[in-house]
């Protein structure tokens, strides 16, 4: 195992910049989720710190070896891949210790290490089968029995559950977090799906345009995003915004909803990091699951247009005064389409934002908690 350093990583195709200024630090047997939309750089990043593709600039450490100009084999760095690349002719067995045959790696030492890694992940049965004979969570779990008898410094893994059903991917991913905790590796995970960044890391790095937009655990990914990308990326129903202006007096403020019938939203004395914007438009940023039926909070008039029930919750698509809004409450709670009613909104919970940097006004309390490309830019 090791620590990884990223230090002002660029990547360029021709005019095209594919990564701008990556500056990174992994914890030992940390496990770190690089997500993003599709285009965003982070499989660039992880095919750079695996050594397939070469820097622009800048450098990687891993430990305290510099490995930026070594080529992947001399990294000691394993790679698990989206579509398994498992050798068809081959049995598990012989897929497993294929690298540590041509590592000249002793007979009986690839025999324990097989058989160590085959009952760690389960696969005894499956040694003598060859992978058309297995499902796809088996061959997800060869693919990483190969990784692991490297016994690498490094684990990074590319998109590894996007081929499997939904079934299968709840079950992998509860599988590889049980194996992280039993062997404390350090990992890199690229993926697009939010649940598994947000189940499976310790930190994650959210991306996009090349850039790493902010570095922080999930709970404060999707409690005190950064900016308004990451507000709207992280969370399924996407988080609501609105435009509103701020009224009132320090310590009396107010978010006003402008419109035909403009709506009111007072917000007292918790928001006082909001007084320099007195008379100035910010975005509100509403979590669908703060708008609740019921229970305290601040009342909102609302139109029901689509009830979308999902088993655990119902999804409303509601018009508030002309402005469209989405909420997930409890399951049993199934307003008539068309109805009038009144949900409270937890504004407490509520994000607010810079329009013209997209920023995220931080409270004071908060610190230097969020972590910003924005902040580090002006330091």
């Amino acid at each position: 195992m090791a620590s990884l350093s990223i230090e002002t990583i660029w990547k360029a195709y021709g005019d095209v910049i594919a990564l701008r200024d990556i500056n990174l630090e992994i914890a030992d047997g940390e496990f770190v989720v690089l997500v993003g939309p599709s285009g965003c750089g982070k499989s660039t990043l992880l095919s750079i710190i695996a050594g397939l593709e070469d820097t622009s600039h800048g450098a990687l450490h891993l430990g305290a070896r510099d490995v930026t100009d070594l080529s992947p084999k001399d990294r000691n760095i394993a790679l698990v891949f989206q579509s398994y690349a498992l050798y068809p002719t081959m049995t598990v067995r012989q897929n497993i210790t294929f690298g540590l045959e041509n590592r000249r790696v002793p007979r009986d030492e690839q025999a324990r290490a097989v058989a160590e890694v085959a009952k760690l992940l389960q696969i005894e049965p499956l040694l003598d089968r060859k992978p058309a004979q297995l499902s796809g969570g088996q061959r997800q779990r060869v693919a990483m029995g190969r990784a692991l008898v490297r016994d690498p410094d490094l684990f990074l893994f590319d998109e590894p559950l996007s081929n499997l059903d939904a079934k299968l991917r709840v079950e992998m991913r509860t599988e590889m977090k049980k194996l992280h905790k039993r062997l404390g590796q350090t990992i890199v995970y690229v993926t697009h799906d939010q649940v598994e960044a947000m189940t499976l890391s310790d930190r994650i790095v959210v991306m996009n345009g090349g850039e790493i937009q902010q570095v922080a655990d999930p709970d404060t990914i999707y409690r005190k995003p950064a900016n308004l990308f990451v507000a709207g990326f992280i969370g399924s129903p996407a988080m609501n915004f609105l435009d509103v202006e701020i009224t009132g007096r320090p310590g009396e403020l107010s978010a006003v909803l402008p419109g035909p019938s403009p709506v009111t939203l007072p917000l007292g004395a918790t928001r006082d990091e909001l007084t320099p914007y007195l008379g100035r438009r910010v975005t509100l940023g509403i979590r669908p699951e703060h708008l609740r039926p019921g229970g305290d909070g601040l009342p909102l008039d609302c139109t029901v247009e689509v009830v979308e029930p999902t088993g655990p919750d119902t999804m409303l698509v509601l018009d508030m005064a002309g402005h469209a809004l989405v909420a997930v409450t409890p399951a049993e709670y199934r307003p008539a389409e068309d109805s009038r009613i009144t949900l409270a909104l937890q504004i407490d919970e509520a994000s607010v934002f810079d329009p013209e940097t997209g920023r995220r006004i931080a409270r004071a309390e908060e610190g230097a908690a969020v972590e910003t490309l924005a902040a580090r830019r002006r330091a």
